[in-house]
């Protein structure tokens, strides 16, 4: 069962129209009453007051309430804490340890889901998670300790030494002499357990703690796109892994995930503090195959707000790439507090030299101070004056963006300046029949007509 896909889980709750969260297929969420009706469900807040009907095909999962959630994960946790105990007491203690590890690997990545659902309650899931965590450990260290089982009829009879190969003579102090107290032998703690084709909890445990060169052989072993539980210990062992060697692996799995899953985990992963800028640009060499409109966000943030400049040059590399996709993004750090941001995020649209990069510019033409312009847009006098150059540079490709600035009282000025600038004639800013007309001319003699 794949942990995230909890409808059948809570399919009782929502017919009881007990559910708060919806999330649907495309990453969508909505809280609200849950209802079925038919092949729908339909849900009501106060944005929605008569019901937002939804299908249920594209309905990913149905969260109850954050306290039914948290109640169900602790008796989820307390199921494998009792494994644990049961494992304590057995003569051979592995069998129930790994079942009480395999217990904890779906309620944890729900606890995890759940706490982006509900960020007020990130808190108290991020306690049932510290638990889940502890327990996992307290099995891992069992189960290292862990010997061969001993027969009835040797309990209470020290170890010896291994005994000679066949042929082999014993060394000097192997054979014991009279008097001498038998020697013990510390068992030898067993190797971490090899993955076996589909066994996915044990792909999970060696991508949380096997050696680098472990790592590709277990992921070998399972099918990545289909298994989304290995989302976040991925990105969790990416974070901090050191290998080259490790992470080109990490990250060529990760690239198999399936995009929005991929996209959530790096989301919540990047955010976090104390990341290095060697993980955000892992991260982005993973987000670039996607082409949402979430994973461009998520590189452009790098590319113009890490602190490392060779971090966000590289970004920048990459988010060229994705062409008009990266304007809106974009646009948000034309339009920003600091100044220095502004002329990169302006010199990075005039790079995309389309028509649409250049419409971005375009709503830089404001008539104002600075203080005007800053109030009005969060730009400047200088930001401004980038844009008109960057503009008049673009020639053809940004007259469709500055004839349409005309109709605008507060871009006009400037656009009349830049259209002024690119083709030579004289009309007047409000002529915007003959601007216009010039352009439908240029525009056939640019085609050939």
């Amino acid at each position: 069962m794949k942990a995230s896909l909890v409808v059948s889980l809570f399919l009782s709750l929502a017919l009881r129209a007990s559910a708060d969260a919806v999330i649907m297929n495309s990453g969508e969420r909505y809280i609200g009453e849950v209802t079925e009706d038919g092949d729908t469900i339909r849900l009501k807040n106060p944005t929605f007051p008569d019901g937002l009907v939804l299908k249920r095909a594209e309905v990913k999962a149905i969260y109850p309430k954050p306290e039914v959630m948290i109640e169900k994960l602790n008796k989820e946790t307390d199921v494998a804490q009792a494994k644990y105990e049961e494992g304590k007491k057995a003569a051979d203690p592995n069998p129930f340890l790994k079942a009480a590890i395999d217990a904890l690997f779906d309620p944890e990545l729900e606890a995890q889901e759940a706490a982006e659902v509900y960020p007020a309650e990130k808190a108290k899931f991020a306690e049932v998670l510290t638990r889940m965590h502890d327990l996992r450990k307290m099995c891992r260290d069992a189960q290292a300790m862990a010997g061969p089982a001993v027969k009835p009829e040797e309990k209470g009879k020290p170890p010896v030494g291994p005994a000679p190969k066949p042929g082999e003579k014993p060394k000097p102090g192997d054979t014991p002499k009279p008097g001498d107290a038998p020697k013990t032998v510390e068992p030898a703690k067993p190797p971490m357990k090899p993955a076996e084709s589909g066994d996915v909890a044990a792909v999970v445990d060696i991508i949380r703690n096997g050696a680098p060169g472990d790592l590709a052989g277990a992921l070998a072993k399972v099918e990545v796109a289909k298994e989304e539980r290995l989302a976040t210990p991925l990105v969790e062992r990416l974070r901090a892994e050191k290998d080259p060697q490790a992470r080109a692996v990490l990250k060529e799995a990760m690239t198999k995930l399936p995009g929005t899953l991929a996209v959530r985990v790096i989301e919540t992963a990047i955010k976090a503090k104390g990341v290095s800028d060697e993980f955000r640009r892992d991260c982005c060499d993973i987000l670039v195959g996607k082409k949402d409109e979430k994973s461009v966000a998520i590189v452009a943030d790098v590319a113009f707000a890490s602190e490392m400049r060779e971090t966000r040059d590289y970004a920048r590399g990459l988010l060229s790439a994705w062409g008009n996709a990266t304007l809106k993004p974009a646009s948000r750090y034309v339009h920003c507090a600091d100044a220095k941001t502004r002329v990169t995020a302006v010199e990075f649209v005039a790079g995309i030299d389309t028509p649409e990069a250049y419409a971005v510019l375009a709503q830089c033409l404001i008539i104002g101070t600075s203080d005007e312009l800053m109030a009005q847009s969060s730009i400047d006098v200088p930001i401004r004056d980038l844009a008109i150059e960057k503009l008049v540079s673009g020639g053809d490709k940004a007259c469709p963006a500055l004839v349409n600035a005309l109709s605008s009282g507060s871009l006009r000025k400037w656009a009349r300046f830049a259209l002024q600038k690119i083709s030579g004639q004289n009309y007047q800013e409000t002529d915007v029949a003959n601007w216009s007309a010039w352009w439908r001319k240029r525009k056939a003699e640019i085609g050939g007509k």
